[in-house]
């Protein structure tokens, strides 16, 4: 198996590793994560570099009833899960059929609603929306076919692309940086102001995407 070439900043690691992250921009990371040996370990890193930090710091006396005051947190978080906990006759198997997806993202397929439906973006590409935060945050799986493309686009802010399978070129706009190839495994941070296009390899492409913020689609229709 090729290894991922494109991985998130350590910034954007380290968020992860502090559990400071949106979900859905963990899900990329953590996704990105089962396909990246390097990435794994930099992170492990970080969490036992936390640790330690936090080893160091001097004890704090706790208030007074902190101790029930986080158990009755708990009880109400267990008790929130069962309440929002997927119905099993609700969900559907794997919406991208026979491609393999690590986890975690494959085990958030598997839940996604039997209502949940693509939708076409643009010419060839279709999107399937996954209920992850609140607006503006946009979470979704692009399907695209061979040589489709995102119309040009200016981010508002970041832009967070996870390749699960075949590749996408980015096209360089006036705000971005140089262009590249993304393959399967590869994770593409796009930061907000810039504007960029991406256009689906020879064999088309399968991703999971992040918007941050909303995008200003730029050109005519």
């Amino acid at each position: 198996m090729t290894l991922p070439r494109h991985h998130p900043p350590e910034t954007l690691l380290l968020e992860y590793a502090t559990g400071v992250l949106r979900e859905a921009q963990a899900l990329a990371v953590a996704t990105h994560l089962a396909y990246c040996p390097d990435c794994r370990r930099q992170a492990a890193l970080l969490d036992e570099l936390g640790g330690v930090l936090l080893e160091a710091l001097p004890p704090e006396p706790l208030p007074p009833h902190a101790l029930a005051t986080a158990v009755a947190q708990l009880d109400e978080a267990a008790a929130r899960s069962l309440v929002h906990a997927p119905d099993p006759g609700n969900t559907r198997e794997c919406p991208l059929g026979g491609l393999v997806v690590p986890e975690p993202l494959r085990g958030y397929l598997a839940r996604l609603p039997q209502s949940s439906a693509w939708v076409g973006i643009s010419d060839g590409v279709l999107a399937l929306h996954m209920a992850l935060g609140r607006a503006p945050v946009v979470a979704e799986i692009l399907k695209m076919a061979p040589g489709s493309a995102l119309p040009v686009h200016r981010h508002s802010d970041q832009e967070l692309i996870l390749t699960l399978q075949g590749e996408f070129s980015e096209e360089a706009g006036p705000h971005s940086a140089q262009g590249g190839c993304y393959g399967v495994g590869d994770l593409g941070e796009f930061e907000g102001g810039s504007t960029h296009t991406v256009v689906a390899g020879k064999d088309g492409c399968v991703c999971y995407r992040v918007l941050a913020g909303p995008v200003e689609r730029l050109g005519s229709d």
